[in-house]
């Protein structure tokens, strides 16, 4: 497990840009979100001050704005992607706590991952500076050849060197923590799982390194200048997107529920539903589909469950495992949640099945195969059933999707809460 000490040093670390935003006036004096905003202030201004003083071609104020506005677009990004590693809560499955804390000691702890994408970028632009100097003489026109100049365009290039190596490196290790993750994710046991709030962190992470990578189409216009540039630039983009498509396809598969639980929920047949009017509450048996984050149970728009749920969305349902010769054995997942109606004709129904539409598709496959008599059954003699039973999407029957708020899982009598 992680140690007293370490888990000191995770808290405490901080990036070479939080520690000189932390420490430099007048950012130590605002608050983080006002930072971004100051950043922007104060080096903007001295580029345009600059621009005037040493009467540089337009297009440098333009270039130079565009390499600000990315490092300012990357730092905001910052203000949520260390604080929220930091925040992680460990799981409870030993393999993937590995995983984890491997992962945030190379983003937080190891100051060379931070640094070596940056160092290799900026190397590569001085070096490439220093073979091909028209490039930078058409950037600074008359204040080509001044020392001071030169540190300021030198400062200029480490802050995109050192956010477009940060973004690299960042990305190409959440990749490499999603699929390790995925993989220690299939040998729990039990009660083991990682909380679907930190699956979830993680890939709210993953969208802000899409964020950082994609801010960075703010300097091609700069790097349009020169072809080998550019094509790199291009393929930092291309590697930014694959690398973060593929971490968030393997978040996908990493269940975020215990076997134990995912077990009740997969083979059960049955569950009841709770809801509840203002004067009594209403639980009625029905068969259901879980497809790993949700459940899903049909209802008819003539019935009291869909009267009640279209006036209070908070519900319940209970999913048990029974053993009819010893009851101590009995095991049940209670979920309480928020209930959504799928398939309404209305404008917020039309607005749900776009959002949900090939999603639901998943579903009612899932219906069918576990239940394939039933929908048999529906098929060929559904004709026969009173109109409010019969299958007709939009008309009679529409689905109702239960999102977890809380969860509660029962084995041998002892029941354990569970972090959704």
């Amino acid at each position: 497990m992680t140690s007293r000490a370490q888990r000191t040093r995770l808290k405490n670390r901080k990036w070479i840009y939080e520690d000189i935003v932390e420490r430099v006036p007048p950012f130590r004096w605002l608050p983080p979100t006002l930072d971004v905003v100051a950043q922007l202030v104060l080096v903007e201004g001295l580029g345009i001050a600059a621009f005037l003083y040493w009467q540089m071609p337009i297009n440098t104020v333009i270039f130079g704005s565009l390499a600000i506005a990315y490092t300012v677009v990357w730092s905001a990004g910052c203000l949520f992607i260390a604080p929220s590693l930091r925040r992680l809560r460990d799981p409870t499955n030993e393999p993937e706590l590995e995983v984890l804390e491997s992962y945030r000691g190379r983003v937080l702890l190891n100051r060379g991952y931070e640094l070596i994408g940056g160092v290799s970028f900026f190397v590569f632009f001085v070096g490439y500076m220093f073979y091909n100097p028209n490039i930078l003489q058409g950037f600074l026109g008359a204040g080509y050849g001044n020392p001071l100049l030169f540190i300021l365009i030198g400062v200029l290039a480490w802050d995109v060197s050192y956010r477009l190596g940060l973004s690299f490196v960042a990305t190409l290790l959440a990749a490499n923590r999603s699929i390790r993750l995925s993989l220690a994710a299939r040998r729990r046991r039990g009660l083991q799982y990682t909380a679907y709030s930190e699956v979830r962190t993680l890939k709210f992470l993953d969208s802000v390194n899409l964020y950082w990578g994609a801010s960075a189409i703010l300097v091609l216009p700069i790097a349009a200048a020169d072809p080998l540039i550019f094509y790199g630039l291009l393929a930092f983009l291309g590697a930014i997107l694959g690398l973060s498509a593929l971490s968030l396809m393997a978040m996908e598969t990493v269940p975020w529920l215990p076997p134990d639980v995912e077990g009740v929920l997969l083979n059960e047949r049955f569950a009841y539903v709770g809801v509840c009017t203002k004067r009594q509450p209403h639980v009625t048996p029905v068969i259901f589909a879980y497809d790993g984050k949700a459940l899903y149970f049909a209802i008819s728009v003539g019935s009291a469950k869909y009267r009640i749920i279209k006036e209070n969305r908070n519900v319940a349902v209970l999913v048990d495992m029974r053993d009819r010769k010893n009851p101590v054995n009995n095991r049940a997942v209670l979920i309480r949640g928020h209930a959504q109606i799928l398939g309404e004709i209305s404008p917020i129904g039309i607005l749900r099945m776009f959002v949900y539409g090939l999603w639901l598709v998943r579903v009612w496959l899932r219906f069918q195969t576990k239940y394939p008599r039933y929908t048999k059954f529906y098929e060929d003699r559904g004709d026969e059933l009173p109109p409010v039973w019969q299958i007709k999407p939009f008309v009679s029957r529409v689905l109702v999707r239960v999102d977890p708020v809380k969860m509660t899982y029962w084995r041998e009598a002892s029941p354990t809460p569970l972090r959704v």
